[in-house]
């Protein structure tokens, strides 16, 4: 576990390469086995940032199991998203960090605490 979701208004052109690279920045920030990442990106185009379809931007939901710095965390998935999906502004990338207990998380048909 950490299970990451990020929902975006722009079109994804290589979408496997974007969680692949996304579950590890995930699994090297947090310092967890990258086996038990998940990555799920979604496509919307009917998301608005600051009132307007046509901004750029991101909604990033982590659930995890400790998250250790988060400021870093945010940063680099921040600057990752930023590149990545081409959002020039940074105030369209938002993140939202929730830090689970073992035993509310479960992964191969048991919970983790």
């Amino acid at each position: 576990m950490p299970f990451l979701t990020i929902y975006t208004n722009v079109e994804i052109k290589k979408g496997e390469e974007l969680a692949e690279k996304a579950a590890a920045i995930t699994a090297d920030v947090l310092k967890k086995p990258i086996s038990y990442v998940v990555t799920n990106i979604i496509y919307n185009k009917n998301m608005s940032f600051g009132g307007k379809s046509a901004n750029k931007g991101a909604l990033v939901e982590l659930l995890s199991i400790g998250l250790g710095d988060k400021d870093k965390l945010v940063e680099v998935m921040t600057d990752f998203l930023e590149k990545e999906l081409e959002i020039d502004n940074t105030n369209n990338i938002n993140i939202s960090l929730n830090n689970a207990p073992a035993t509310q998380v479960a992964s191969g048909g048991r919970t983790f605490g």
